[in-house]
């Protein structure tokens, strides 16, 4: 074979690979096109069923095109159903009519049809908000040793300024029955308590635009008092007794006409129905049945000493339910099931003072010849006193058994 045509051979030969590292060469200059990234914000960041939420997706970027020519799209409630076409216009608003949780989505493309998808966790409330949940018991959960004439009461507040209706739960029974239906007032006044019982209770709100919402369930127990009844077989009368301690009282002012010595108020035996008799010492001495006496003063001791003290042992012996003590009777919830009374008391000149004002009891214990221990209660204070008073008054009397 000639050289010329060996030569020439072999160069076309040689001249394939260089072009093959050309094609390569300008090939990996060709710089693959990339999706765009897809960045959105909410304003503002939390409201309410009439907000007006803006969406801005001006950040959304392409590292190979123009933001100008990228087109977004938006599901305002992340339920896979778009609420927007694609479109160049990268802000948009909003109004959620319903409260409720939702992830807003954003789809970017670019001009070569890539995408980019990103969410933002949303909630929107009510525009009108329930009440808050009932709270402030009064009683407190869990109050124990309450007289038997108690009030129930709570705190709720509507963040909207609503009227709210209740709905109050009460009773016995847990979870407790309902007691009151659609009631105006956050207090409440229930029938009698009975003693050594606990009860249930829990309040319902509604506002004026249906919301509702419901407090837990609260309970308060009253005290355990152990009453009976005991009859005097002179007269036939019949008394209520009570244990305080380990004592048995009267519960309510001895009413057995002793002849001299023991009055009505005001010689009306009215008062002698509804505060006993007036008695003086003398004759409070012999006036208590068979089986009961007339207390020393070292027996209202124990008495007040049990109930916490003198500072405080007035109002658990002060009767507060007749209505027969003047305002304010400070302090007083008979606690202590004695119901003192205000029965006044009697001069020997015949002269009548103090209903409704005090309730004064003879006790055995003679300070000198003239005058004995007694034991006093007013209206306008919670302690009790005992001190030496004139037997020639007459005040009331309250025997304990032996």
């Amino acid at each position: 074979m000639p050289k010329q045509f060996q030569h020439s051979n072999l160069s076309r030969s040689s001249l394939i690979p260089f072009l093959t590292l050309i094609v390569l060469f300008f090939s990996s200059c060709i710089k693959e096109n990339q999706p765009p990234v897809a960045t959105f914000t909410i304003d503002p960041a939390t409201g309410n069923t009439e907000t007006i939420f803006i969406f801005n997706a001006s950040a959304t970027t392409d590292p190979d095109n123009s933001t100008d020519d990228l087109v977004i799209m938006w599901d305002w409630e992340g339920d896979g159903f778009f609420d927007t076409p694609y479109a160049v216009k990268k802000t948009a608003d909003h109004i959620y009519p319903d409260p409720g949780d939702y992830q807003v989505t954003l789809v970017a493309r670019d001009i070569r049809g890539l995408t980019d998808t990103t969410r933002i966790a949303l909630t929107i409330v009510s525009a009108n908000l329930p009440p808050e949940q009932p709270s402030a018991p009064n009683p407190a959960d869990g109050a124990k040793d309450l007289g038997v004439n108690t009030s129930i009461s709570w705190d709720c507040v509507d963040p909207d300024g609503d009227m709210i209706l209740y709905q109050v739960y009460y009773g016995t029974d847990n979870p407790p029955p309902v007691y009151l239906n659609n009631y105006t007032f956050n207090t409440f006044k229930p029938d009698r308590l009975a003693y050594g019982t606990t009860y249930y209770w829990k309040i319902k709100a509604r506002d004026a635009k249906g919301h509702t919402v419901e407090g837990p369930v609260w309970s308060f127990s009253t005290i355990d008092i152990e009453f009976a009844e005991f009859t005097d077989e002179r007269d036939g009368q019949t008394y209520q007794i009570v244990q305080i301690g380990d004592q048995w009282w009267m519960a309510q002012n001895l009413n057995y006409d002793a002849g001299d010595g023991s009055y009505c108020y005001e010689d009306n035996p009215a008062r002698c129905e509804m505060y006993g008799r007036l008695y003086n010492w003398e004759t409070a001495m012999k006036a208590c049945p068979k089986g009961w006496h007339l207390p020393a003063k070292e027996e209202f001791n124990i008495m007040i000493d049990h109930l916490g003290g003198s500072e405080i042992a007035g109002g658990k012996l002060k009767d507060y339910e007749s209505g027969w003590w003047r305002e304010p009777n400070t302090g007083a919830n008979n606690l202590s099931g004695f119901t003192a009374l205000p029965a006044g008391r009697r001069y020997p000149e015949g002269i009548y003072t103090g209903l409704a004002l005090y309730a004064q009891f003879y006790s055995a214990t003679e300070f000198n010849d003239r005058d004995a221990y007694n034991l006093t209660l007013g209206y306008d204070y919670e302690g009790s006193f005992i001190y030496n008073y004139r037997k020639s008054y007459a005040i009331s009397v309250r025997c304990i058994k032996d």
